[in-house]
């Protein structure tokens, strides 16, 4: 009996592999398929609308818009931007963010909204995440702001009462470039705000604005900043670090 219960097991195990596999190329499948008429409709500017989530669950043809949003600059956006609005899934992601109770879900959701073109009713709903407990939530709530308005997520990141890591700026910059909307950096450098300046030396950065000298240096020169390294990293990049080798670092 022992013999015959373990060839059952045995069997029925070997049953269920094969439909997860089968299930998986068959989901593989559809999500290819969904990406390639994603793509031809944001090339083309026109096309069947309704064919998009052919075959296809809602949420996972979310994550293929996501994947073709990442690859697309923002001449695009207003195709995937139809898109979004067309199968409603700005709704989808906020009301499944809202009733789920694990933080790790919610971030990746907020995330996922965050990589697409949103729009201003939902960055009113979006701010209700940002006194979230968990820290990821806040902060993938605070980039579905950025998405919606640079300006409007700065006045945010203004008042909140925690700290940007070094590699939350990096995302925001990320998102940021994949944008045309221009933002001022002097204001950022001569913020008192830690968040705020540590964004503005990043920004210019990331995107060479050699103009910012003078302000970066004056942030070096300031014995009580937090973020003068930060800063003399910044001239290091435009090649001016040796006239302030001289400055210590605390």
């Amino acid at each position: 009996m022992i013999i015959l219960a373990t060839i059952v097991y045995l069997v029925i195990g070997s049953i269920l592999l094969i439909v997860v596999h089968w299930q998986s190329a068959r989901s593989a499948a559809a999500e290819s398929q969904a990406i390639g008429r994603i793509a031809a409709f944001v090339a083309n500017r026109s096309g069947d609308i309704e064919r998009l989530g052919k075959g296809i669950e809602r949420f996972h043809f979310v994550q293929c818009l996501v994947y073709v949003a990442d690859r697309v600059d923002e001449r695009a956006y207003e195709p995937l931007r139809v898109i979004v609005k067309y199968y409603n899934l700005e709704s989808l992601l906020l009301h499944r963010a809202m009733r789920s109770g694990r933080a790790c879900e919610r971030a990746y959701l907020l995330a996922l909204l965050s990589r697409l073109p949103v729009s201003g009713a939902v960055a009113t709903i979006v701010e209700q995440f940002l006194d979230d407990s968990s820290p990821r939530v806040r902060f993938y709530a605070l980039m579905s702001l950025f998405s919606y308005s640079p300006y409007c997520a700065i006045a945010q990141l203004e008042s909140v009462d925690y700290r940007l890591s070094r590699r939350d700026v990096s995302e925001i910059l990320t998102l940021i470039s994949r944008g045309s909307c221009p933002i001022p950096y002097i204001p950022l450098l001569m913020s008192e705000n830690y968040n705020l300046q540590l964004l503005g030396i990043h920004l210019v950065r990331r995107f060479g604005i050699t103009e910012s000298r003078a302000k970066i240096a004056s942030i070096v020169r300031d014995c009580h900043s937090e973020l003068r390294e930060d800063a003399l990293e910044t001239l290091a990049c435009f090649g001016e670090a040796e006239r302030y080798s001289n400055c210590t670092i605390i």
